[in-house]
């Protein structure tokens, strides 16, 4: 019998014939057994399967709904990668989800019997480390958690080189002042990228003005006041502003357009994160794409390489993973037209 003819005769897809001949999950345990009988009846060899090397845990944690607020596939495409890479090293894992008041006793209570290691996605911890981060029995990577102060092995966003790529862009289109629209929180590698940012302008002879920094909480409705109340205040307006991330930008090109001024015309914005909010409103968001996935695969090989290796877990390893300038419509050569609150350009 051909594998279609199998697959006929038990009322199933090929594809589910295919998966019990190679060994692969999928397909529940007493269908699975009758597939495997008529396979090897037919003279079919079921692949061997190495046993399992282990179970990772990941944790995902959250302190608000930063992530949530996206509205994008960063936390599924973080488990694509971690699924990728622990297929490949026959490794297995589990997602648990943590508050800041469960965070440390699942930390603690992570242990050899139950998990190998454990990655903790750390984009909404802002805190410094707690004492549970170091009193683990198994390996721990951070995935989107910037500790450079502590021995913690982390993958981030290459933030240095996203900002520069985003700066550089506005420095080519002539943009003479440079705004930043800030984080009053600085989630996951925040904190780094004001860091980036601030040095990036420096490099670029666009030393940063404190009269141009805007910092804004993280709602959406909240982000939208402050930004007003800063360009009602502010005598010159900056020609073009980075911010934080897409939530951010998005917010502030709402509060520029609702004050009269025009995106990119009057004013440039670049966000970062490539969330879907860039494309929902107009004009569509240029901003920096970081590669999560990419992100997880290589915290989950350096979880494994820890495990499999415990010589190695004694050197600390900081990781970055490049990043990607998406251009789209909220960029623009400067005008050279000076902007005020007071007299925000006419709309033609």
């Amino acid at each position: 019998m051909t594998i279609r003819q199998i697959a006929e005769s038990f009322g199933v897809a090929p594809s589910t014939v295919s998966v019990v001949l190679n060994n692969r999950p999928g397909v529940r345990s007493e269908l699975r057994q009758k597939i495997q009988q008529v396979l090897v009846e037919n003279g079919y060899q079921i692949r061997e399967t190495k046993p399992q090397q282990g179970n990772l845990l990941f944790v995902y944690y959250k302190s608000t709904d930063y992530l949530a607020a996206r509205k994008d596939d960063t936390v599924s495409s973080i488990l694509s990668g971690i699924e990728e890479v622990c297929s490949e090293k026959r490794f297995t894992f589990s997602v648990t989800h943590a508050s800041p008041a469960t965070l440390d006793e699942i930390l603690r209570s992570a242990s050899a019997d139950s998990h190998s290691g454990v990655i903790l996605l750390g984009t909404e911890y802002y805190q410094e480390p707690t004492p549970a981060f170091f009193e683990l029995s198994v390996p721990l990577v951070v995935l989107d958690g910037f500790f450079p102060e502590y021995p913690l092995n982390t993958i981030n966003i290459d933030n240095s080189y996203g900002v520069h790529q985003a700066l550089c862009l506005l420095a080519e289109n002539g943009h003479p002042k440079i705004g930043y629209i800030k984080s009053s929180i600085e989630f996951g590698c925040l904190r780094d990228r004001t860091s980036c940012i601030y040095s990036s302008l420096a490099r670029l002879g666009l030393p940063p003005r404190p009269e141009f920094v805007i910092e804004v909480s993280q709602e959406s409705e909240s982000i939208r006041h402050e930004v007003e109340d800063f360009l009602k205040s502010c005598p010159t307006i900056p020609s073009a502003f980075i911010a934080d991330n897409d939530i951010i930008a998005v917010s502030a090109i709402q509060s520029l357009q609702q004050m009269g001024f025009r995106v990119p015309d009057d004013v440039s914005i670049i966000g970062f994160d490539d969330s879907t909010i860039c494309t929902i409103l107009t004009p569509y968001l240029t901003t920096v794409k970081a590669n999560f996935n990419g992100m997880a695969k290589l915290a989950t090989a350096r979880l494994i390489e820890m495990i499999e290796n415990p010589d190695s877990a004694s050197t600390i390893i900081k990781s970055t993973v490049g990043t990607e300038l998406i251009k789209r419509q909220s960029v623009a050569p400067y005008t050279g037209r000076k902007l005020s609150p007071s007299a925000p350009p006419r709309r033609v």
